[in-house]
């Protein structure tokens, strides 16, 4: 059955990802930063890692693979939505205790061909400062900050709200040695946030990947906004989990700040473009 599983799902895949080359075709976009992101997605929808990128994906790959193996027991407070969308009620301070295992809170990592959409994000952007709120065990921190190092420029900060996982994405960056490019700071978003953006500023990339509650959405997306530069890119994950994040990825579309918004299905992208000379609401077959 799970090879039967893999195939459908494949078979799923390769059909959103024709559909979704069908339709970057008409797309006709204006502004460096949306230029770089429709490079990116095509990019990471048409070709596989290759050379320099392929090593570091799957040095993160087997890193992943190691994780997702692994029994030990973290004691966790979650300060987000929690398990379920029914969670999202617009508190910012309820706080969920749960004890899982380094395996179980890898498959909460996005998978590969997510990651590596940020992965190819940052390549084109080419952004010198990257923050990412939700860090579970560093896997996307580990894609963006191998991204920073082909580069040779940039540095993340990576906020997490959980000790024990702020912890365990360090030592991943650690094992992959990208801690000159990447620090993971732990604490609540709203704690957390201001210091990391002062610090960056001005802020080129976001991958906001925590705390799936409407208002807090988008108030962190202000947040980022208010220390953003000229051409920034913010990337925002499970845009249609709960009602309440397909409410605010809705009013991220109706921003008129966003020269172009791309839904993805599972992830948004809004571009913030002073080069734009026209403005974009796309949705895209991905994944």
């Amino acid at each position: 059955m799970t090879l039967v599983h893999d195939q459908l799902r494949n078979l799923v895949r390769y059909s959103r990802r024709q559909r979704g080359r069908i339709q970057l075709r008409d797309v006709q976009v204006t502004g460096v930063a949306p230029r770089a992101v429709m490079t990116a997605i095509e990019s990471a929808m048409r070709n596989a890692p290759q050379g320099q990128e392929k090593l570091w994906v799957d040095q993160i790959e087997r890193l992943r693979s190691l994780l997702a193996g692994s029994v030990q027991a973290l004691q966790i407070e979650d300060f987000g939505a929690g398990p379920s969308h029914a969670f999202d009620n617009g508190e910012f301070h309820t706080v969920h205790t749960q004890t899982r295992t380094v395996g179980r809170m890898t498959t909460f990592s996005k998978p590969s061909h997510w990651a590596y959409l940020l992965f190819r994000l940052v390549r084109e952007l080419r952004p010198e400062s990257v923050v990412e709120l939700g860090s579970c065990v560093g896997i996307s921190a580990c894609y963006l900050a191998s991204a920073l190092e082909l580069n040779g420029i940039g540095r993340l900060v990576t906020l997490e709200g959980a000790q024990p996982l702020a912890e365990r994405s360090t030592r991943s960056l650690e094992e992959l040695g990208l801690t000159h490019r990447a620090s993971v700071r732990a604490g609540r978003f709203t704690d957390t946030l201001d210091d990391a953006l002062g610090d960056l500023r001005p802020v080129a990339m976001a991958f906001v990947d925590g705390h799936h509650i409407e208002q807090a959405t988008l108030d962190y997306a202000e947040q980022i906004l208010d220390a953003a530069c000229d051409e920034a890119v913010l990337v925002f994950d499970d845009i249609n989990w709960s009602d309440g994040m397909r409410a605010a990825w809705r009013s991220i579309t109706a921003d008129p700040r966003f020269a172009l918004t791309v839904d993805l299905r599972s992830i948004g992208i809004a571009v913030v473009s002073r080069s734009a000379t026209s403005r974009h609401n796309l949705q895209i077959a991905y994944g």
